[in-house]
Order: C-alpha cells, then sequence, then structure tokens
C-alpha cells in the first residue's frame, strides 16, 4: 500500500544559546593518565519533533585545527536528507561564524556528510539517513584566544510529513579549555566514517556523459569480493539523477549507467572544461561482507 505523500508544515524556527558545559558532566581520570579534569565542549540539544541537534567539538590542535560535528538525533522512523536529497526534501545547511578575540582568524571549511541511503515513500523518493547521523564540519581558528561559535542550521527532519527546522547554536570554547577525550573520539569517529579518497583498488577509472540519451556512464573498479551497494550523485541546482543500472564486465569492471536530465541553464556536459559546465560529485558505496566502505570523488567526463 502507498504511503502518504509527504506534507510541508510551516517553518519551525528554533534558537538556543548554548554554553560549554562546565556545569554539566566533569570526568576525572587516574592519576597515572594526568589526572586532569576536562569539560565538554559541546552546545546542549535543541529539541525539535522527531530528534535533535547539536554542536560538538574534538581537541583544538596546536595549529588551530578544530575538528567538529553537527550530532543529529533521531527517533524512530524519522530521517533527515543528504546533500541531493532527491524528489523531495531539504538538503542540509550550516553556517558558522564566530565571534570574540579569536573571530578574526575563524575559517570554516564546510560541511561533510558520510554515504546516504535511498527511501521511498508514494511516488516520491530521496536520498539521507534514518539514523542518528554526526556531519563532520572542519574549522581553524587561533588557538590562543577566545572564540564563541555560532552555527546556523537549516535542515529537515521528516517523517510522514516534512517539518524545516531553522536553529542557531552558540558555543563558547576558551582558549584554556580543556579535552574532553570522550567528545574528541566521537568528532574523529564522525571523520572516520566519512567517504574516502579514489585508492587503486576502488576507483572511477572512465565517467562519459552521454548527452543525446541523457545519461551518465561510469566504469568503477571495485574491490575484491566487494558488491555495489550504490551510487549517489550530487550537483548544482537543475539536474534530476535517475536510479541506477549496473553489471560487471568481461574486464572486471562495474559498469553504471544512471540517467541524468541537465538542466537547460548548462552550455555543455558537466566537468568537460567548457565553460558553464556544473560539477558532480559522485559517492559510491560498496560492501564487503558486513563491511560498508565508500568513495567520494568528482567526475571528470571524458569528451
Amino acid at each position: 500500500m502507498a504511503l502518504p505523500m509527504i506534507g510541508r508544515l510551516t517553518l519551525q524556527s528554533l534558537t538556543h544559546s548554548a554554553r560549554v558545559a562546565t556545569l554539566a558532566t566533569v570526568f576525572f581520570f587516574a592519576a597515572a593518565a594526568g589526572g586532569g579534569v576536562a569539560f565538554a565542549a559541546r552546545s546542549a540539544w535543541v529539541e525539535t519533533v522527531g530528534g535533535g541537534i547539536r554542536l560538538v567539538t574534538g581537541a583544538r590542535l596546536a595549529d588551530g585545527t578544530l575538528p567538529a560535528m553537527l550530532e543529529i538525533r533521531l527517533e524512530p522512523g524519522w530521517r533527515t536528507y543528504w546533500t541531493n536529497p532527491g524528489s523531495s526534501g531539504i538538503p542540509p545547511e550550516v553556517t558558522i561564524t564566530g565571534s570574540g578575540p579569536g573571530a578574526g582568524s575563524l575559517v570554516y571549511s564546510g560541511l561533510r556528510l558520510p554515504a546516504p541511503r535511498r527511501f521511498a515513500e508514494g511516488n516520491l523518493d530521496y536520498t539521507g539517513y534514518d539514523r542518528p547521523v554526526a556531519f563532520p564540519l572542519l574549522l581553524t581558528s587561533d588557538a590562543g584566544r577566545d572564540l564563541t561559535l555560532k552555527a546556523a542550521v537549516f535542515l529537515g527532519i521528516c517523517r510522514s510529513i516534512c517539518i524545516p527546522v531553522q536553529a542557531e547554536l552558540d558555543l563558547p570554547l576558551a582558549a584554556d579549555t580543556p579535552d574532553n577525550p570522550l567528545d574528541t573520539a566521537r568528532v574523529r569517529a564522525a571523520f572516520a566514517a566519512l567517504p574516502a579518497a579514489p585508492m587503486p583498488d576502488f576507483e572511477v577509472v572512465q565517467a562519459m556523459f552521454d548527452v543525446p540519451a541523457q545519461a551518465i556512464a561510469l566504469a568503477v573498479r571495485l574491490p575484491a569480493g566487494a558488491a555495489l551497494s550504490d551510487v549517489f550523485l550530487a550537483a548544482p541546482s537543475g539536474y534530476v539523477f535517475h536510479p541506477m543500472e549496473s553489471q560487471v564486465g568481461a574486464d572486471g569492471l562495474t559498469r553504471v549507467r544512471i540517467g541524468a536530465k541537465v538542466p537547460a541553464k548548462a552550455s555543455a556536459a558537466p566537468n568537460d572544461g567548457t565553460p558553464g559546465d556544473g560539477e558532480i560529485q559522485a559517492t559510491i558505496s560498496v560492501r564487503i561482507g558486513a563491511e560498508s566502505r565508500a568513495i567520494e570523488t568528482p567526475l571528470v567526463f571524458k569528451r
């Protein structure tokens, strides 16, 4: 039986000013480990229907690198979206700014997303996550100066309805705030879960854009024993991608074909060096036994 079409609710605007949790759990370590005290560098949860969101930082490095993540808690049955959400959905957007002495040196390098899954409701399909997920983000700032992070977040959390969520998170970080090893480990795990760069045994060998047929053709080398799970394509607004078809060729490469609608404003096939092209990024996921792996790479199409 078809599920009901996703509906829309009025924008839910949530604002929360979060502080470093110096009044929250304090972790004491054995004298052999240094006997220090560490405070959680995280915001409190911003609660919304179907889940919640918060900002978590790991240990700030001596060069000013500050790994962090947007953590999304999803209740059972609820989902959120990937970069290219499909026929219905809201891609996540996070803007990071700062205030305080260290704000002038703050650089935000953007949001990263793990490999998603596909879902369908009635005649709608979309791409995203149906369990708690963390979106890593990388910052740099002067490690010796106080800084308050300000994160403006816009995303969708959906079940049979889709709720656009807008939230603001403030997270003060004192220059002398000790590291919380538990948060640092969780942030590192979020980065480790991201798709990797291509490697000799897992890569796109060739990419072609069949303009007359409006289709993308890929030749992919997969790791030994791997089964292709899915190929997800992210592109500028206006591109529409259809489900993939795949088969293993005589040369051992997996041939993937994905129908694609190119927006009228595009002057040529994307990524072929012609001005006005759009860039298409591929996330390719595979399963090897019980293990999942994924790579992420821009596609450069053969002319």
